[in-house]
């Protein structure tokens, strides 16, 4: 087994003739910007990609939002001698992954953690909403988080298997009527009533805890439920079906639901594997295609997380080419923790607005800085939008030099003055437009010119006699051709 310290000083890309990027530098996250055919996935992207592929012990997680993701990823696994680590997850593969069957039977300590699976669902639930700052009503999510809890609970306590069909059964049994679960036609017809029943008739074998959660649940759904307006009732059965009806029916039915695994993250960490959860959003629909790609994605970082690094010291990384459409609110945090499980986080984006605008914000603001805050690594190839640029600009700072200005006039009996000078000011270090200028491929020219920036570490290449501490900003050329 490979030993803790084995794997640091690997590197993955050459910046320069004296400057690598070595692997632990990755796991400090990389966010890779650029316009549309400015050279992000074709050239840096693919050399990372093949970096982090040369590390044999090294699996991860690609998500996809093109078709070509997928082909771009086994060509890049072949010409890495890595072909043999592929999982390549879709609807024809044969693989199956019920996420909330491994969640609620996982290996480790939380496993079959209620709220741990509240969490989970919460956060698929409220993928696309755009909820800016504090202006939305917590009473829709509250009430989510309450039903699920309910509901799954009330599973358990049956003995019944946690499923995403065996919760929509319960949800669309519930009594919608006070005292509704009195009537015979309800207790006769209703799943929910089947299994408060089939509980009820073993209440010798229950613990006294499970008594108390039996009458939580029951009060909730013979009292609480019935009484809710119908308007909100509504919403949250509909909150709830938005997400899980895509799941009721097959392909997706055969292939998250079924029970069964037919991988899991540990062979991500242990083996190596390279995960390719190929349901592009392009052509499995903006929401289905996001919801198969994020569910996966939360239930490999969380098993990433829980990981000891004693037992698994191998190195991992998740790939996510427009990522944007995959960020979630949880993201900040996993971007925080992450490092120290030796995940290697890359996202790819055209701009950062892109990024603001799911995360409901206008201009980029406080959820988008403080996400970008935490990726240590930049490359930002030739962009057109202005607030990349400044933001660009700013990541690299600022420093004081003398602007010259030059002034000049006439007075009424034709003297004239001119005057020069010079004033002290702080100014970019990179101007914004040079951002605009960088050199972009096309079909004589394989390279795409970036200016890279990395936390904490200045680039040897940049250092002089004039200038020994270096600069933390370095212009590399990326070549789509493997060199």
């Amino acid at each position: 087994m490979p030993q803790q310290d084995d794997f640091p000083n690997r590197a993955i890309v050459g910046w320069s003739e004296s400057d690598m990027l070595p692997l632990e530098s990755t796991w400090q996250g990389i966010l890779i910007t650029g316009s549309p055919q400015g050279g992000k996935s074709s050239c840096s992207g693919k050399q990372i990609a093949h970096g982090l592929l040369k590390v044999p012990e090294t699996g991860g997680l690609v998500l996809t939002a093109k078709a070509e993701e997928t082909q771009n990823w086994i060509r890049y696994a072949k010409e890495c001698g890595r072909e043999k680590d592929l999982v390549v997850f879709n609807a024809e593969s044969g693989h199956c992954f019920d996420f909330l069957h491994y969640e609620w039977t996982r290996p480790g300590r939380g496993a079959g953690d209620l709220e741990s699976i509240i969490d989970f669902f919460s956060t698929l639930v409220s993928l696309g909403r755009k909820d800016a700052g504090q202006s939305h009503d917590p009473f829709w999510e509250r009430g989510n988080e309450q039903l699920m809890r309910n509901v799954i609970k009330l599973l358990d306590l049956a003995g019944e298997r946690i499923s995403i069909s065996n919760i929509d059964r319960v949800i669309k049994s519930l009594p919608t009527r006070p005292d509704e679960y009195e009537e015979e036609a309800w207790q006769k017809n209703s799943y929910c009533a089947q299994l408060i029943a089939s509980i009820r008739a073993r209440q010798d074998t229950l613990t006294p805890d499970q008594w108390s959660d039996l009458d939580f649940a029951t009060q909730y759904i013979f009292r609480k439920w019935p009484a809710f307006d119908e308007r909100p009732r509504s919403s949250l059965e509909m909150t709830w079906s938005g997400m899980a009806d895509k799941f009721l029916f097959n392909p997706f039915n055969r292939l998250f639901c079924s029970g069964k695994c037919s991988f899991t993250p540990e062979m991500t960490t242990h083996e190596g594997k390279i995960v390719i959860c190929d349901f592009p959003m392009l052509e499995y629909g903006h929401e289905t295609g996001r919801t198969i790609n994020v569910a996966l994605k939360l239930t490999f970082q969380r098993a990433w997380l829980r990981r000891k690094l004693a037992d698994s010291p191998n190195p991992v990384f998740l790939w996510q080419d427009e990522m944007q459409y995959f960020v979630t609110r949880r993201d900040n945090f996993f971007q925080q923790t992450c490092r120290g499980s030796r995940v290697a986080v890359v996202c790819l984006t055209q701009n950062i607005l892109n990024l603001a605008e799911e995360l409901g914000e206008a201009q980029p603001g406080s959820k988008t800085k403080s996400f970008l805050g935490n990726l240590g690594i930049k490359i930002f190839h030739q962009q057109n939008d202005t607030e990349t640029c400044n933001y660009a600009a700013d990541q690299i700072g600022r420093t004081y030099r003398y602007l010259d200005n030059f002034n000049a006039g006439s007075s009424g009996d034709n003297h004239s003055h001119a005057s020069v000078g010079g004033s002290r000011q702080l100014a970019h270090i990179v101007e914004p437009i040079e951002f605009t200028r960088l050199l972009k491929p096309d079909s004589r020219n394989p390279y795409a010119q970036a200016i890279v920036y990395q936390s904490g570490k200045a680039f040897n290449a940049t250092k002089t006699a004039q200038n020994p501490a270096g600069n933390n900003y370095l212009s590399v050329l990326f070549s789509r051709n493997e060199e």
